[in-house]
C-alpha cells in the first residue's frame, strides 16, 4: 500500500469514527496530512466520488440502518446524520434509496442494497499499478505573476471550463504588460469557503509584469516559486482526463514525492492547437522532493 493511500484511508478512518458529529470537512484533510485543496483532488481521483458525497452517502446509509433497527423518531435519525431538517433528510434519502424514510421502515426490505460501503483499501486497489509509460521532466519556476479570467467550479463536473477560455481569449487583448503569448490555466483552491466545498477555481490567464493594472471583471494572481513535475499532454484539449486519470491515479501515488501546497496549472504555448490530433500542452503539478 502506497504513502498516499495510506493517508487518504486515515481520512476514511477519521470520517467513520465522526459519522454522528458535526466535523469540520478539513478535519478530513487535516487527518491524511494534506492541503483540503489537494486532499479534495486526491479523494475524488481515488474513489470516484467528491468527499462531501462520500460523507452524506455514508450518513444515509448509516440512517438506513437505524431506521430498520430502532424505533428513534425519524426526525432524531435525521439530525443525526447531520440534517437540519426531516425535510431535506427526506429528500436526500430518496434521491438514494427510491423511498421516504417512512415507506422503508414499513417496508423492512434489505437495507443495504443501495447504502454506500466504507471505502477500505481493497476498494482503493483499483488505482492502475501497470508501467508508467508518460514520464515527466521536473522544473523549478521562479515566481511569476498572471491576470485573467477566473471561475469557480465543482470538482465533479469540471467541463464547462471551455466556456470561460472562450470569454478569456475574446477578452485577452484588454490585458497589459504582457510577458509572451502563451497562455496559463491556473487550478487551485476555491476563493468562496464552503461547509462542504467540493469545488475549484480556476483562472485562464496570460503572464504579465508583477504591477500590470488588472482589467475590469479580471483577476490577478501571483505563483510562488516553486518545483513541478511537468506533464506534456498530446492531442485534442477534449482528451485532458485521460492525461489528468494518468498523473492523479497512477503516476502520483507510485513516484515518491509528495505535493506541494501550491497552485497547479496548464500552460499552453506555440504547440498548442486545440482539439488538433498534434496538439500539445503542458501540465505543472507542485511537488515537494
Amino acid at each position: 500500500m502506497t504513502a498516499m493511500t495510506q493517508r487518504v484511508l486515515k481520512s476514511i478512518n477519521y470520517i467513520e469514527a465522526h459519522l454522528g458529529d458535526d466535523f469540520q470537512s478539513s478535519e478530513t484533510s487535516d487527518a491524511a496530512c494534506y492541503s483540503y485543496y489537494h486532499f479534495l483532488r486526491i479523494f475524488h481521483a481515488l474513489t470516484g466520488m467528491t468527499v462531501s458525497a462520500y460523507i452524506r452517502r455514508r450518513r444515509l446509509t448509516k440512517a438506513a440502518e437505524a431506521l430498520s433497527q430502532d424505533q428513534n423518531r425519524i426526525i432524531e435519525i435525521a439530525q443525526n446524520a447531520g440534517f437540519e431538517s426531516q425535510a431535506a433528510f427526506s429528500r436526500a434519502f430518496k434521491d438514494m434509496f427510491g423511498e421516504t424514510p417512512g415507506c422503508f421502515r414499513a417496508q423492512k426490505g434489505n437495507p443495504y442494497a443501495k447504502g454506500q460501503s466504507a471505502i477500505t483499501e481493497k476498494y482503493l486497489q483499483h488505482i492502475r499499478t501497470g508501467s508508467i509509460t508518460m514520464k515527466p521532466r521536473f522544473e523549478r519556476k521562479e515566481a511569476f505573476t498572471v491576470i485573467g479570467l477566473g471561475k469557480d467550479y465543482n470538482l465533479a463536473n469540471p467541463n464547462t471550463i471551455g466556456a470561460l477560455w472562450n470569454a478569456f481569449l475574446a477578452q485577452k487583448n484588454r490585458i497589459e504588460q504582457t510577458r509572451g503569448e502563451d497562455c496559463y490555466g491556473i487550478c487551485y483552491a476555491p476563493k468562496e469557503k464552503e461547509a462542504m466545498p467540493d469545488k475549484f477555481h480556476y483562472t485562464a490567464a496570460l503572464r504579465v509584469n508583477e504591477n500590470a493594472p488588472v482589467p475590469e471583471g479580471m483577476e490577478k494572481i501571483h505563483i510562488a516559486a516553486q518545483e513541478y513535475a511537468v506533464f506534456t499532454h498530446k492531442g485534442p484539449t477534449s482528451n485532458i482526463t485521460i492525461t489528468n486519470d494518468f498523473i492523479w491515479k497512477t503516476w502520483l501515488p507510485q513516484s515518491g514525492v509528495d505535493l506541494a501546497d501550491a497552485p497547479d496549472f496548464e500552460l499552453y504555448g506555440a504547440k498548442w492547437k486545440d482539439n488538433a490530433p498534434d496538439s500539445e500542452f503542458e501540465i505543472f503539478v507542485p511537488i515537494i522532493r
